[in-house]
């Protein structure tokens, strides 16, 4: 599955790459997943599409790998 702006996905709260975990606060105490939605993609070097830009339910954004992201299933109507 080819991960997509608009896409709702989860991840670790330790796989956040930028900012670092020290001047970021996305997360509740004890919570080591938070979920958001992709907004954008990032490139590394030559490597295209290597991060993917993560709006989080605080509305953060927050740069994680994309092979960390977890899709959510569709909410139903």
């Amino acid at each position: 599955m080819l991960t997509q702006v608009g896409d709702k996905v989860r991840f670790s709260v330790d796989d956040i790459f930028l900012p670092n975990a020290e001047s970021v606060f996305v997360a509740a105490p004890g919570e080591v997943e938070v979920q958001g939605t992709v907004v954008n993609f990032s490139d590394s070097g030559q490597t295209p599409r290597m991060f993917a830009l993560v709006e989080v339910v605080r509305r953060q954004t927050v740069v994680v790998p994309i092979e960390k992201l977890q899709p959510l299933p569709p909410r139903s109507p």
